[in-house]
């Protein structure tokens, strides 16, 4: 007697770590796919079709979520992110101004490393100014919305600072400072009084 069917099986396609929604915490995860298969005497055999989509599985606790909850930053990057999104709003503000400027350049440094990147260095200062503007800007907007306004606030006001030790700001390091302030979510009126306080704060 032949016994033949049709059978799930789910496949790995990447392995990582992210936050649990129902541990509440950072966990590793699969993500998995299902694919339909033809079995014979219960054993896949024959690939048919996808089944359903694909979904995160928690190593932990098991539960199946949907891929969008690799959005949600785990609380490593987290505790990176401020760090982060500084590097990438003076590398903004820096190559909208004379980026050449061994003061400006120096503080730069100096206040990444501040921040929590101790290796922070002129080299990793010159691929941050190498990257895309468009892919900076898609980075920043994505990431902007885990941090308080006042941590955002903050690193706008040190962009500023950095921008400001050269003399006054010109036209294009205003427009670059608003267009960092709105990817960091920042509303007009807080972007003109963090710039506000940083001119006071340099004199110009």
């Amino acid at each position: 007697m032949i016994i033949f069917g049709w059978r799930v099986v789910f496949f790995t396609l990447t392995r990582g770590t992210f936050h649990c929604p129902g541990c509440g915490g950072d966990r590793e995860y699969r993500r998995r796919q299902g694919r339909n298969f033809f079995t014979l005497f219960f054993v896949p055999v024959i690939p048919l079709m996808k089944a359903g989509g694909e979904f995160v599985e928690c190593d932990a606790c098991h539960g199946r979520w949907n891929p969008a909850v690799l959005d949600v930053p785990t609380t490593a990057q987290l505790a990176q992110m401020p760090a982060m999104l500084l590097r990438l709003a003076i590398a903004q503000v820096l190559r909208s101004g004379d980026y050449t400027n061994a003061a400006a350049r120096s503080r730069a440094v100096v206040v990444v490393r501040q921040a929590g990147e101790p290796g922070y260095d002129e080299s990793a200062l010159n691929a941050d100014l190498g990257r895309p503007f468009d892919e900076v800007r898609v980075e920043m907007a994505r990431a902007a919305s885990a941090l308080a306004p006042e941590a955002r606030e903050s690193i706008l006001r040190a962009a500023a600072e950095i921008a400001l030790v050269d003399g006054p700001l010109t036209v294009s390091e205003e427009e670059t400072l608003s267009a960092v302030g709105a990817d960091l979510e920042l509303t007009r009126v807080q972007v003109t009084g963090v710039v506000s306080m940083a001119r006071q704060e340099s004199g110009h």
